[in-house]
C-alpha cells in the first residue's frame, strides 16, 4: 500500500479536527476532568507481596502455611552493644524490656513477643521439670543476681543451648527481639501502618544511645523504608524530568505555545490514565512507576516536536494556518501513529510475564503511550489552528523554497555523505556490534532489594552495618514438611529424617552461621531442651529420643508445656513441621542449587512428606527465573510483532526485515554494556531492551515512510533521502536528545536501579539514533527495497 493512501486518510482527519475543533476540545476537557477525579484513590503497591498474584503458586503456598502457623511476616529488632559491655546490666535489660513492651502494646496486629526477658526455658527439678522465665519476677539491680541470670541464660555452649548464637550471641553483646504478627488479610495498607509504627519505636528518641544500636528487620519495616526513601526519590526524578521537558520545549520550539500545549497535554494524558486506573482499584508499582511517566513525558515532547516542526515548515511556506495544520496532520499522522503502535507493542509484551510489577508496567505504559498520542495528535493541531494567517517567510536559496531552515539543509546534505560511504558504514557497524555481542553472555540476574536499591540509600547502609554483626542476617526461608497421616512425626524414622535434613541444610552454601552454629531452627531444639529437663538436666539427654513411645510422649508434653514455642514449628496433629533457615545473602545460581538440593534430600530422608519452600530465597529465585524467561519472551514477542507490523505497513517482507536491522543494533549495545559493566538483570533493567526496540523503531519508521513517499513522488533514492533528512532529520535528533535528557535524570539518582536504567536507556537511544543516521539509509541505498529508480516525470 502506498504511503500516499495513508496520508489521504489523515488529511481528512486533519480537516475534521479543524472543522469540529470546539466540540473535540469540550469532549477532551470533560473526559480529562472525569478521569483525574480518580487520582484521589491513587495508591502504591509496596513490597514483595505486590510481586505475585493471588492465584500464584507462591501465594497459595503462603496461605497454606498461614492456615497452620499464622502470619509468615513478623518484625525483629537486633540490639547490639556499642560500648564493649554485655547486655546483662540493669539499664540494658530495662531497655530490652521497654522495647518489647512498646512493640507488643503499640504495633497493630501484634501477637507474640520473644526476647531474653520473657523466653521460656525448660529445666529439671525434684518434681520432674518446670518452664522458667528468667525475668518473670522483674529485672534485678544486684550485680550478683544479674550474673546469676546471665549464667542461667548463657549456660552450656552453642552446641547444647538453643539460645546461644541464635537469640543471643555467645559474647552476650547482641540479642534479638522478635514480634510475631496476627494475620491481617490482603489489605496492603496495614503492613505500611505497622512498618511506620515500628520505625517510630526503634528510631524514636527514647532508644537513641551511644551504648547500643537497634536494627530493624521484617517485611513491614522494608515496606515503610521503601515508602519513606524510595517514593520521594521517584517523585524527584519525575519532577526533574518534567523540568527537563519544559526546558527543551522552550529552547527548541522557542514560543509559549510550544511549551504550554505539550506540557498540558502530557499532564492531562498521564493523569487521566492513573486516575482511570485508580477508579478500578489498581495500585501503582512503586519501583517501576517512574518508567511510564518519564517515557510518557518524553514521547509527548517527541510527538509534539514532529507535529509543530512539520507545521512550521508548511506555515513558513504558505502562511495559511488552517491549511498548514491539515498538511501537518496529513504528513505526520500515519508515521506517528505507526510509531505509537510499535512502542505500545514493546510494552504490551510485558503483560505476558508472570510478575505483577512487570504486568502493571506493560499495561499502564501502553495506555500512557496511547493517551499521550491522542492528546498530542488531537490537541496540538487543533490549538495550532487558532490564530491569524501570515505572509510566507522568504528565505534565500533552496531552504526558503522548501520551507526548511539552514539546519534542515545540513541534514539533507548528510544523505549524500551516507550514499558515498555506504560500504564503510556497514563494515564499521558490523565490527562495532560484533565487539558488543560477547557482553550478552556475561549478563547475570540479581534481584535482592539491597542490590537493586544500591549502597547510597540510607536503609541499605544501615542494613550493611547490621549484617556485620554476629547475629545479623538479611534473608531467611522456611522448609514446610507435610505428611498426609496424623502423628507422622511421632514415628522415630521421620523425626530422624527431620534432624538429618536440618544438618544437611546447615551445610548448604547460603546458610548463615553464627560462631560455630548453623542458623537452622526447628521443633527438635524444643524436644532436646525438654528431654534434658525431664532427665534432671543430664547433658547426655540433650537429644531427640529414638524410642517411639518416649518420642510420642515427649511431643505431646512439649506441645502443652512449651505451647507458644512449639506451635511455631509443628501443628497440633503432629503431621506438619517447618524448618526456619537464616541466609548469608542471596545468589541466583546458589539459591537454585540449594533449593534443588533440599528437595532431593527430602525425597531421600522423608519420602512420604510433601516439601514446600517459602520465604526470601524462594521468592527471589522464582523472580529471577521469571525475569529471564519473561524478558526473553517479551523481547521475542516485541521483535516478531514489530517486524510483522513493518512488513504489513510497507507491503514488503524485505523492507520490513531491513527496517528491523538498525533497531536490533541498539539492543546489542545495551546487552553488551550490561555484561561488560556488570549491570545485573532485574525487574527494572529487564524492561530496557524491549523498550529500546519499541522506541528505536520510531525514527526508522519516520525515515523509511518519508523515503517511500519520496520515491513515490520523485523516483530517485538520492532525492527522496535528501527530502527525508531535510524534513525530519532535525526532529529525529531533537526527539532522541529529549528522550536521553529525560531518562538522563535517572543517572543522577542515588538509587542503583534508576541509575542503571538511565545509563542503559541513554546508551540504547543514542545508538538507535546513530543507527538511523547511518545503518538505515546505508541499507536502503544498498538494497533499494522500494524498487528501481525512475524518472520523476514518469507515471508511478
Amino acid at each position: 500500500m502506498k504511503v500516499s493512501s495513508f496520508n489521504a486518510f489523515f488529511k481528512k482527519v486533519g480537516e475534521a479536527q479543524v472543522r469540529f475543533r470546539w466540540a473535540i476540545l469540550a469532549v477532551f476537557i470533560g473526559l480529562t476532568l472525569f478521569c483525574c477525579g480518580g487520582l484521589s484513590k491513587f495508591a502504591f503497591a509496596l513490597g514483595d507481596d505486590g510481586w505475585y498474584g493471588g492465584n500464584d503458586e507462591i501465594k497459595i503456598n503462603q496461605r497454606k502455611y498461614e492456615e497452620v502457623f499464622g502470619n509468615i511476616n513478623g518484625l525483629g529488632v537486633l540490639v547490639v552493644r556499642q560500648d564493649g559491655q554485655d547486655l546483662f546490666s540493669e539499664d540494658m535489660l530495662n531497655v530490652i524490656d521497654k522495647i518489647g513492651m512498646r512493640l507488643r502494646d503499640e504495633i497493630p496486629y501484634a501477637d507474640r513477643l520473644t526476647s531474653i526477658i520473657n523466653v521460656d526455658i525448660p529445666v529439671g527439678n525434684d518434681e520432674g521439670f518446670e518452664v522458667v522465665k528468667p525475668f518473670e519476677n522483674g529485672i534485678p539491680s544486684s550485680p550478683a543476681e544479674l550474673k546469676k541470670k546471665r549464667d542461667f541464660i548463657m549456660r552450656g555452649s552453642e552446641k547444647n543451648n538453643a539460645l546461644i548464637n541464635s537469640m543471643i550471641s555467645d559474647d552476650a553483646k547482641e540479642t534479638w527481639i522478635f514480634l510475631s504478627l496476627l494475620p491481617y488479610g490482603q489489605d496492603e495498607d496495614i503492613p505500611l501502618e505497622i512498618g511506620y509504627k515500628f520505625i517510630d519505636i526503634i528510631e524514636g528518641p527514647e532508644f537513641q544511645s551511644e551504648a547500643y544500636k537497634l536494627y530493624g528487620v521484617g517485611m513491614p519495616f522494608e515496606d515503610a523504608n521503601e515508602d519513606r526513601y524510595d517514593i520521594p526519590e521517584y517523585y524527584k526524578r519525575v519532577a526533574l524530568g518534567f523540568l527537563v521537558m519544559l526546558i527543551f520545549l522552550a529552547v527548541f520550539l522557542r514560543n509559549p505555545f510550544g511549551v504550554l500545549v505539550p506540557a498540558v497535554a502530557t499532564v492531562g494524558a498521564i493523569a487521566s490514565v492513573f486516575g482511570a486506573m485508580s477508579y478500578f482499584g489498581v495500585k501503582a508499582d512503586s519501583t517501576l512507576v517512574t518508567v511510564p511517566i518519564i517515557l510518557g513525558m518524553a514521547l509527548s515532547v517527541g510527538y509534539s516536536v514532529h507535529y509543530i516542526n512539520m507545521f512550521k515548515i508548511f506555515f513558513r511556506r504558505t502562511g495559511k494556518r488552517k491549511e498548514s495544520v491539515v498538511a501537518c496532520v496529513e504528513e505526520c499522522g500515519w508515521s506517528v501513529l505507526f510509531t505509537v503502535l510499535t512502542t505500545m507493542t514493546s510494552f504490551v509484551s510485558f503483560m505476558f510475564v508472570r510478575m505483577k510489577p512487570l504486568e502493571w508496567m506493560g499495561r499502564v505504559t501502553s495506555l500512557i503511550v496511547f493517551a499521550v498520542y491522542l492528546y498530542i495528535a488531537v490537541l496540538v493541531p487543533i490549538l495550532l489552528s487558532f490564530g491569524k494567517d501570515k505572509a510566507p517567510v522568504a528565505e534565500a536559496g533552496e531552504a526558503g523554497e522548501k520551507g526548511a531552515t539552514k539546519i534542515d539543509m545540513k541534514f539533507a546534505r548528510w544523505a549524500d555523505v551516507v550514499q558515498k560511504k555506504t560500504g564503510l558504514i556497514i563494515l564499521v557497524s558490523v565490527l562495532v556490534l560484533a565487539a558488543f555481542i560477547p557482553g550478552f553472555f556475561k549478563i547475570r540476574v540479581l534481584v535482592d532489594f539491597a542490590s537493586v536499591a544500591g549502597e547510597k540509600m540510607p536503609y541499605v547502609q544501615t542494613l550493611r552495618q547490621m549484617l556485620s554483626a554476629k547475629l545479623g542476617n538479611q534473608y531467611s526461608y522456611t522448609v514446610m514438611l507435610a505428611f498426609d497421616e496424623e502423628d507422622a512425626f511421632k514415628q522415630p524414622e521421620n523425626m530422624q529424617g527431620l534432624m538429618e535434613l536440618e544438618d544437611f541444610i546447615g551445610g548448604l552454601s547460603l546458610t548463615k552461621w553464627s560462631g560455630n552454629k548453623a542458623r537452622v531452627s526447628s521443633v527438635t531444639d524444643i524436644l532436646k531442651e525438654m528431654y534434658r529437663a525431664l532427665n534432671e538436666g543430664d547433658e547426655d539427654y540433650y537429644k531427640v529420643p529414638e524410642d517411639d513411645y518416649v518420642l510420642a510422649q515427649l511431643l505431646e508434653l512439649s506441645s502443652i508445656e512449651m505451647h507458644d514455642d512449639f506451635k511455631d514449628f509443628m501443628d497440633d496433629d503432629f503431621k506438619i513441621s517447618v524448618i526456619n533457615v537464616d541466609m548469608t545473602g542471596y545468589g541466583e545460581i546458589e539459591a537454585l542449587e540449594n533449593m534443588a538440593a533440599i528437595k532431593a534430600k527430602v525425597a531421600e530422608v522423608l519420602p512420604g512428606a510433601k516439601c514446600t519452600l517459602l520465604g526470601d530465597m524462594i521468592q527471589y529465585a522464582e523472580m529471577s527465573s521469571r525475569i529471564v524467561s519473561g524478558g526473553i519472551k517479551s523481547f521475542a514477542f516485541s521483535f516478531v510483532i514489530i517486524a510483522f507490523m513493518l512488513i504489513l505497513a510497507f507491503s514488503s517482507v524485505r523492507t520490513g526485515l531491513i527496517s528491523m536491522i538498525p533497531n536490533v543494533a541498539p539492543v546489542i549495545l545495551v546487552g553488551g554494556l550490561m555484561g561488560y559493566c556488570k549491570f545485573s538483570l532485574d525487574f527494572g533493567t529487564v524492561a530496557v531492551m524491549p523498550m529500546i526496540l519499541g522506541i528505536a523503531v520510531d525514527d526508522t519508521i519516520h525515515l523509511t515512510t518519508h523515503l517511500k513517499m519520496g520515491i513515490e513522488k520523485h523516483g530517485s533514492y538520492k532525492t527522496a533521502m535528501e527530502d527525508s533528512f531535510r524534513e525530519i532529520g532535525s526532529s529525529m535528533f531533537l526527539t532522541t536528545l529529549i528522550l536521553c535528557a529525560m531518562f538522563g535524570v535517572y543517572i543522577l539518582s542515588p538509587m542503583h536501579i534508576l541509575l542503571v536504567i538511565g545509563v542503559l536507556t541513554v546508551t540504547g537511544l543514542s545508538g538507535a539514533l546513530l543507527a538511523d543516521y547511518t545503518i538505515t539509509p546505508a541499507l536502503l541505498y544498498l538494497v533499494k527495497p522500494f524498487g528501481k529508480e525512475y524518472s520523476e516525470n514518469k507515471e508511478c
